[in-house]
């Protein structure tokens, strides 16, 4: 996959999550054999803090195929 249409993913996810804004994601490329296919995930690391100063890591990880499309989106709590 092209870096231009990582951008448009990463933009796309921005919108969906404001919070992430600014945050560089790591992206892996997997090949899935049961498909014949590339597959991509495209992670986003973060962490809030709380009122007592604790911090909860916050993740969002996007599977994307090889065209672009978005297949998924999870999210830690």
């Amino acid at each position: 996959m092209d870096a231009k249409k990582i951008r448009a993913i990463v933009q796309m996810i921005y919108q969906r999550y404001p919070s992430l804004r600014g945050i560089s994601p790591q992206v892996r490329e997997i090949f899935v054999p049961e498909i014949g296919q590339k597959r991509f995930t495209i992670t986003f690391r973060n962490a809030s803090i709380t009122e007592n100063n604790k911090r909860i890591p916050k993740w969002i990880r996007a599977t994307v195929n090889e065209q672009g499309k978005i297949l998924k989106i999870s999210s830690s709590k």
